[in-house]
């Protein structure tokens, strides 16, 4: 069967990509979580003997389409008019609804041309069917499905309902898009989700949507020589020593993800540094007076949060913490002539313990790629760890789920100093523990490929393909 799959950004081939002129430093250039997705339902795919290719606004795509992609004046332009606080570039709704109308002539041929060019039997489409982030790529879309009955299968990682997003339609236009499109309804078109929360919500909009939850490859590790071999080229290319502790963060530099507590955490963890002083960490390595406690972020920022990352930059100095931005080397793929690795499993090597304080998660992309390397996690418990993923079961150190009421000065968030030293506290006994450390990793790599394994993505993809032959 020929399958396409289609989204506003996408990862690079498995083999280094030669084409990437099109990718800005300062997005997740498919290091985001549905690009990452995306390329796991491509190599199950393949592997299941499948005909695949990607279409999205990056050169290296199968199918490049430099208009879908969402971060550029043109699509800004169109969102602040229909959801923003009103039309500001527009003398009125009809005016507003022609301008809307001429982009989507222009972008529907460039993705009808790439269907009739690849004939594909079915065509899985990542969040633009549910995120008015970029109606006119919507509505595209949905109009070449009406008209082509090709049978599609909507994942939905993001929707309305969540809290991260607000849309407020300017005008009827604009509400009867929200109402109409995200999701449409159409027989040719099947909905998946990848939580039970948006289950829920888009049930309440009539749609029934089946949860399929991010997955991991568990099997895919850095051999133990390679491993070790990443992790001392990493730490030599940070300045950090063996017996120094590396806590990592792999999330983006964006305000959900809340990387300020992350912050917090190393400086208490650091006041406490003390108790562990002469005690033999779990690899070996002895944490001496010279040892340091090292926060990594590896997360790509994304352009529109700029601000942020100056502000949390500004905090890890004012705290007077060690710690390292490894995002600017960050890439989908390894090149080591370049300076550049792979978020996973690369940067994961050189990190003692990874920290998740995000606030908000559709799921929680990284938090399996810790269990997936072998690492133990604090994680902030947002709404959907709990729903979802801990009554799986998951053994990790917990960051509590409340913030303070009251944001710093510069308006990031805070969380309780007493949650952060109990939760410091917990993480020094893992690191100088080494069965428990094994114990904890070993559960979690077991509950993770049980319920966020390859194995269930494969399931899905055997069900959604013979629900697509069943229409052809």
């Amino acid at each position: 069967m020929i399958s396409l799959i289609v989204d506003f950004r996408s990862g690079p081939p498995s083999r280094l990509p030669e084409k990437r002129s099109n990718v800005d430093p300062l997005d997740s250039a498919g290091t985001d979580g549905v690009s990452l997705e995306m390329r796991k339902r491509q190599a199950l795919l393949e592997a299941m003997g499948h005909e695949v290719a990607i279409c999205s606004a990056y050169d290296w795509a199968d199918f490049p389409i430099s208009a879908l992609e969402f971060d550029c004046e043109e699509v800004a332009r169109m969102i602040r008019n229909l959801f923003g606080p009103g039309m500001m570039d527009f003398a009125s709704e009809a005016e507003l609804r022609g301008a809307f109308d001429v982009s989507v002539l222009e972008l529907k041929p460039q993705l009808g041309k790439v269907i009739e060019h690849f004939g594909p039997h079915l065509i899985f489409i990542h969040n633009i069917l549910s995120l008015p982030v970029h109606p006119v790529s919507t509505v595209s879309l949905t109009e070449l499905l009406r008209e082509t009955q090709i049978p599609c299968a909507a994942i939905h990682h993001d929707v309305l309902s969540e809290g991260a997003y607000e849309f407020t339609p300017t005008c009827n236009f604009a509400k009867s898009m929200l109402e109409g499109y995200y999701p449409p309804r159409m027989p040719n078109l099947r909905h998946w989700t990848i939580n039970t929360r948006n289950k829920r919500a888009l049930g309440e909009k009539g749609v029934d949507a089946e949860v399929i939850h991010d997955t991991m490859d568990f099997d895919q590790r850095l051999e133990p020589g390679e491993q070790a071999r990443i992790r001392a080229r990493l730490r030599a290319k940070y300045g950090i020593e063996p017996h120094d502790v590396v806590l990592f963060v792999g999330a983006r530099i964006v305000p959900n993800k809340q990387t300020e507590l992350a912050g917090h955490l190393t400086a208490v963890l650091q006041s406490l540094r003390q108790e562990m002083v002469g005690k033999k960490l779990y690899h070996g390595e002895v944490f001496s007076r010279k040892s340091r406690v090292v926060l990594v972020l590896a997360g790509r920022p994304e352009r529109a949060f700029v601000d942020y990352q100056r502000r949390l930059f500004e905090l890890f100095d004012t705290l007077k913490i060690a710690w390292r931005y490894a995002g600017d080397h960050v890439r989908p793929y390894r090149s080591e002539d370049e300076g550049l690795y792979a978020l996973y499993p690369d940067l994961y090597a050189m990190a003692d313990f990874v920290l998740y304080p995000t606030g908000w998660e559709g799921f929680g992309n990284q938090l399996l790629e810790a269990f997936a390397a072998g690492l133990p996690v604090a994680v902030f418990e947002y709404p959907v760890f709990k729903e979802d993923i801990a009554p799986k079961g998951v053994r990790v150190v917990s960051l509590g789920d409340t913030l303070l009421a009251e944001r710093d000065s510069v308006g990031l968030v805070q969380a309780p100093l007493e949650v952060l030293t109990r939760a410091a506290r917990e993480i020094m006994t893992i690191l100088t523990s080494p069965e428990k450390f094994r114990s904890i990793i070993d559960h979690n790599t077991m509950v993770g490929k049980r319920y966020f394994g390859f194995d269930v993505l494969r399931a899905h993809l055997h069900d959604v393909m013979s629900w697509a032959s069943s229409l052809n």
